[in-house]
């Protein structure tokens, strides 16, 4: 039994093929009727892991970002906040708590999710995952072996100066920080 036509809302997928598959990523092709009922192509790009971000913050209110080149933007340097992937099999925490370990030595205890989001949800499936990360203690980083990381400690103020001012355009990084603030203002966080 064929699981075409697939409902997919308002638009019909006749038939879908896999064009390229790696650890990461799969990427897929499939025909279309469009929600006008027109025939068309769609290519949409699967992620195999969740996009997880961190916002470490200590009781001064300064936060710590990493920076490093990034291969798909032609090797450009971007500061961010601490981001990694997460495979979709394993607990979300369980990967924050590795990637702030590895990027910048450090462990919490308290942890709120403070953002959940779909990045560039007309092409591709990547979810993405913001948490705070409050009471700190400090060890040795670990980074992965294709990272060549700079780390910064800074104040959350000046992280937010740094969004504001179009310093850092990385959208975990962006969306966190706004979201992060909108918390401070609201009264929703202390810090």
């Amino acid at each position: 039994m064929s699981d075409f036509p697939n409902k997919k809302g308002s638009w019909t997928e006749l038939n879908k093929e896999v064009k390229y598959s790696n650890p990461w990523i799969e990427v897929s092709e499939s025909k279309v009727l469009n929600p006008n009922g027109g025939d068309g192509i769609y290519g949409v790009v699967h992620f195999k892991n969740l996009a997880i971000g961190i916002i470490p913050i200590d009781k001064e209110g300064n936060t710590w970002i990493v920076g490093q080149d990034r291969f798909p933007f032609d090797g450009k340097f971007t500061w961010e906040i601490i981001e990694g992937g997460g495979p979709l099999e394993i607990d979300p925490i369980t990967s924050a708590k590795r990637e702030l370990l590895e990027e910048a030595g450090l462990k919490a205890k308290d942890w709120k999710l403070i953002q959940e989001m779909d990045l560039s949800n007309s092409a591709t499936t990547e979810k993405a995952l913001i948490y705070l990360a409050e009471g700190l203690s400090f060890h040795e980083t670990n980074p992965d072996d294709t990272e060549d990381l700079k780390l910064e400690k800074i104040s959350f103020e000046e992280l937010y100066q740094r969004v504001i001012r179009g310093e850092i355009v990385d959208s975990l990084s962006v969306v966190g920080v706004l979201r992060l603030k909108d918390m401070l203002n609201n009264g929703e966080l202390k810090f």
